[in-house]
Formats: structure tokens, C-alpha cells, sequence
């Protein structure tokens, strides 16, 4: 049942239940559902964190949760992203599988804004719960969360440096769960099996600098069509897609061939440099040159 209560009544926390606890910038913090959630009978009343974004995981157990107005009954494998401020509860079977992970909304900018954990805005956006669709991900994702809890209790030599590499690969895990997600829930069978095809045909013919028309051909549905689906499954235009594959691999050749600026350009179908060149920028924000001096290996 639905219900209301003023924000006045809402708690701020910290962490659950420990309103005196101070965070500093750069404060990670991990624990299993078991360890809070036992002493308080499996049930976390709603409340909020001014300066902590969540991130909850649940593996194989049904649980109930509050998002702001929104109520989830959720069974199986799920994560569920929590952005400070969000309106938050959760009614847990007893010993529940899981972790809850915390980290400082500040911390959290600051490693973004430097580019060491690059995914973590995007991930954390929205309050949303994200199923584990691909089951190979999770032992990956539980691994990485025993890493990062080992990282944090023992606070070695070069502590800050694996932490942001440990919520580097766990956001780019929670990204491709949300991909996952999104391309099941959002589109059709026939619309995913169209998708994909089009990814094919342009991995296929990306050389070739077709035209969205000239893929949407192959694939015997319209240009407006494929816009929409691209739209509502991808969250961009086919000519993104295309367009960005072209510049996926220029920027492989750049940083990985020692292939002259010339040669890429025609090996990538370009049949005038200086249009690749400035093509490059648009995309990139650098000439070529300083693309590939600044990713130099």
C-alpha cells in the first residue's frame, strides 16, 4: 500500500541508524546485508543520505524497496542505484545475500570530474533497480566487491589508486547490467533482433560510410523506424551509432598502429584526409595529432 509522509519526518543518515558518524571526502564504505540488517529484524525504514550515493546488490532473494513513490518487489539477482538525497527502504527475507556500498557524493564527483572513474555520474544518475540479465557478470560483480571491502579494511600503499580502479570496473559492470537491462525491458524481440543486426552490418560495412537509409535498406524497415528504435533502446541516432563506431576504430589505430594519419584515413574509407581530420575533432575535441600523442603507449 502506498502512503505519504512530509519530508519533515524523513531522517537524514550517514549511514542507517548512525547520524553522528562523520565522512570525510574520499570515504568508501562496504558491508553485507546481513551484518546491518539482522539486528533490525530485515526491515531498513525509509530515509535518505544527504552526501551518499548506494549502491544495493541482492544475490537470489526477494526483497521489497521504496524509491522516492516508487515500490519494487524484486527476486533474483539485482543491484539497485540510490543518488544522495533519494527517499529509500527495504523489507529483506532473513539472511538475505547481498551488500550495501556507500560512497561520499563528493568523493564520488571528484574521482568523476578526474576521469578515474569516468562512469560513475552516468551509473548512478537516476534511482533505478538493474537485474543481473547476464548471470557471467555476477561472480565478476561479487568478486570486485570483495576486492574493493579488502581494499578499504586494510588501507595499504596506493589505497586511493586501487579503489578508483576497483569502482572503475564496478560501474563499468553496473553500466553494462543497465545496457542489458534496457535492451530487454524497453523493446521488443523483433526490435532487439533488428538492433543487433544493425550493429552487425555496420561493424561489417563501417568502411564504407553508408548512409542510415542505406542500413535501414538492409534491414527492410525505414529510417523513421530505425531512428525510433535507436531513440528508445539506444538513447541516440543511428547516425551516432554508425558515426561513433568510425571513431572507435580511428582511435584504436591512432593509439595501437603506428599507421600514418594518411593511411588511417584511407584505411577507414576516407577518401579526403583533411575531411577526416576535421571530422576527428568534431568528435573528439583534439586533431589527430594530439589524440594520439596524448594516448601514446
Amino acid at each position: 500500500m502506498a502512503y505519504m509522509m512530509s519530508q519533515d519526518a524523513i531522517p537524514f543518515y550517514h549511514l542507517y541508524g548512525e547520524t553522528f558518524l562523520q565522512w570525510e571526502p574520499g570515504s568508501v564504505h562496504l558491508e553485507s546485508i546481513v551484518s546491518r540488517s539482522r539486528m533490525l529484524g530485515w526491515e531498513i525504514k525509509p530515509h535518505r543520505h544527504h552526501k551518499l550515493a548506494q549502491i544495493i546488490c541482492v544475490f537470489g532473494n526477494g526483497w521489497h524497496i521504496e524509491l522516492d513513490d516508487a515500490r519494487y518487489f524484486l527476486n533474483g539477482n539485482w543491484l539497485v542505484m540510490i543518488p544522495p538525497g533519494v527517499v529509500h527502504g527495504f523489507q529483506f527475507e532473513p539472511d538475505t545475500q547481498g551488500f550495501v556500498l556507500s560512497i561520499n557524493s563528493d568523493f564520488l564527483a571528484e574521482l568523476s570530474a578526474s576521469g578515474e572513474v569516468p562512469t560513475a555520474n552516468d551509473a548512478l544518475w537516476a534511482p533505478q533497480p538493474v537485474e543481473f540479465s547476464d548471470e557471467r557478470y555476477i561472480e565478476q560483480f561479487r568478486q570486485v566487491l570483495l576486492s574493493l571491502d579488502d581494499e578499504i579494511q586494510h588501507a595499504e600503499a596506493d589505497s586511493r589508486a586501487a579503489i578508483s580502479n576497483l569502482l572503475q570496473l564496478l560501474f563499468i559492470n553496473v553500466r553494462r547490467q543497465q545496457r542489458l537491462t534496457s535492451l530487454h525491458s524497453e523493446s521488443s524481440s523483433r526490435e532487439t533482433k533488428i538492433l543487433v543486426k544493425f550493429r552487425a552490418l555496420i561493424d561489417a560495412q563501417y568502411q564504407q560510410h553508408n548512409s542510415v537509409k542505406d542500413y535501414a535498406d538492409q534491414l527492410f524497415i525505414s529510417v523513421s523506424t530505425l531512428s525510433r528504435m535507436c531513440q528508445t533502446v539506444l538513447k541516440t541516432s543511428p547516425k551516432q551509432v554508425i558515426r561513433q563506431r568510425v571513431m572507435n576504430e580511428s582511435k584504436r589505430r591512432l593509439i595501437y598502429t603506428r599507421q600514418s594519419i594518411d593511411d588511417i584515413a584511407f584505411t577507414l574509407g576516407y577518401k579526403d584526409v583533411g575531411y577526416f581530420c576535421r571530422q576527428f575533432k568534431k568528435q573528439t575535441g583534439l586533431t589527430v595529432g594530439e589524440y594520439r600523442k596524448q594516448h601514446a603507449v
